[in-house]
């Protein structure tokens, strides 16, 4: 029989590490989500707000969904297939070693610039939590709160190696966000940020409800901005880091059973981006700010809880991009994961590294921004393409030599050649949003007033 990037045969061998007991389909629906769902996404009603329709962004937002989920959905098949557990080694088993090298390198920067960044919102965020509360002084300052954090709590978590065990902390961080939805929805149905609502006039006038021209909401409105949320929603669903991860450890995992869970979990991904894009623009309009909740008001004791509950659920969104940051870096640098000695170190090392790092920066800037737009579009669409391409191509390498010699004739199934011809097409459209990312992050650098004035 010709073999198949959907079949499960490579699975009998592929045992679960030890001492991880690996992960129910419900366990790793909330990982994904909670990889994948972040603070970003309260940065979306902006992108609507610049210039865009609502259901138009809603339409964009889709298309992405759907092909990040293809991309992470295909990364179970490569690894059904070639037997690995991390990105390196699938490029590696399928004969492509600088491919392995260069996507090991570009996972670890990733994902360092990630932990960075998380590192920086939760010790500014908690800081000022604590001053909400009345504590002062040094042990409210950004770098102790940083450094409390990570002794206390992210240590622990990023100490596991059984990922199941995250499962429990996404779900609570999942109920965050949806906590925080949900407040949102409730302002914006009980009109306490409409003129004459209750909150109203407690914020500045350039943060309350404006819908530009004509006074109403848009709903098809296209733009130069346009581009703008493009370019932020094709890394919007950026979870593919952990992908190997994830399907090593799924238990009685297989290709299809894989991809129908990924199917759940980017569609509840999609359906907390569109509820927050719709509700933060109906609740604002052209005033949204890039962080909405900023919009409300600091005597909304809702708003309060929101901003709370947004701080624990990127407390455990930072796990997760650890775990993906200590594989890629130890795949770059060949150390074996599975050795105590090596494992352990390399964890500690990293954790100080990126406190340092969270406790010294207040912005990282230019080369978080493009590499993000780079890095982001390679890891999200290029890498799974190349991979599935690869992958199709040893497949229809090994049938022709099993049975070619037979039969005199290619024994390529017409799923692979769809499956190939679909790989370069994501390819193309990844290194095309990658150029478009990367002029998007510069252009707002350097020249916005460019996207202003078209």
């Amino acid at each position: 029989a010709t073999p198949s990037l959907d079949s499960s045969d490579a699975d009998a061998d592929f045992a679960m590490e030890k001492g991880v007991q690996g992960m129910s389909s419900a366990q790793l629906v909330f990982n994904i989500v909670k990889s994948v769902v972040g603070e970003g996404m309260l940065s979306l009603p902006a992108g609507i707000a610049a210039g865009t329709g609502v259901f138009l962004g809603c339409l964009i937002t889709t298309f992405f969904g759907v092909l990040c989920g293809y991309t992470f959905a295909s990364m179970g098949r490569v690894c059904s297939l070639t037997g690995a557990r991390t990105h390196k080694e699938c490029a590696t088993s399928v004969n492509s070693p600088l491919l392995a090298q260069t996507m090991a390198v570009v996972l670890a920067l990733k994902t360092l610039f990630t932990c960075i960044s998380f590192a920086m919102v939760l010790g500014e965020s908690y800081s000022h939590i604590l001053h909400f509360f009345g504590l002062g002084g040094w042990i409210a300052t950004r770098q102790t709160t940083l450094v409390i954090i990570v002794v206390a709590v992210l240590t622990p978590l990023c100490l596991q190696r059984d990922l199941s065990v995250l499962s429990y902390t996404s779900f609570f961080g999942i109920c965050c966000e949806i906590f925080v939805l949900s407040f949102m929805q409730y302002r914006l149905m009980d009109g306490s940020y409409k003129p004459g609502g209750e909150f109203y006039n407690e914020i500045a006038p350039g943060d309350r409800l404006y819908w530009g021209k004509p006074d109403r909401p848009h709903l098809w409105s296209v733009t130069i901005t346009t581009f703008v949320l493009v370019s932020s929603l094709s890394t919007a669903f950026i979870a593919h880091y952990n992908a190997p991860k994830f399907y090593s450890q799924m238990r009685r995992r297989s290709p299809l059973r894989f991809a129908r869970v990924v199917a759940v979990a980017f569609a509840i991904s999609l359906a907390i981006y569109i509820w927050v894009m719709i509700v933060g623009y109906l609740t604002f309009g052209e005033n949204c700010q890039g962080l909405v909740l900023n919009n409300y008001a600091d005597k909304d004791l809702g708003a309060v809880a929101a901003r709370v509950a947004i701080a624990f659920a990127v407390l455990f969104s930072f796990p997760l991009a650890f775990t993906a940051l200590r594989d890629a870096a130890m795949s770059a640098l060949n150390l074996p994961q599975e050795r105590r000695r090596f494992w352990l170190p390399t964890t500690a090392l990293l954790l100080a590294l990126i406190t340092a790092f969270g406790a010294w920066l207040d912005d990282l800037g230019l080369v978080n921004s493009l590499g993000g737009a780079m890095f982001g579009m390679l890891i999200v669409l290029v890498f799974p393409a190349m991979l599935t391409y690869l992958s199709a191509r040893t497949i229809r390498t090994q049938t022709m030599i099993q049975d070619g010699a037979l039969t005199g004739k290619p024994c390529a199934s017409r799923r692979l050649v769809v499956e190939r011809a679909v790989s370069v097409l994501v390819v193309g459209t990844g290194a095309a949003l990658l150029v478009l990312g990367t002029a998007v992050v510069l252009l707002k650098r350097f020249a916005p007033h460019f996207l202003q004035s078209v």
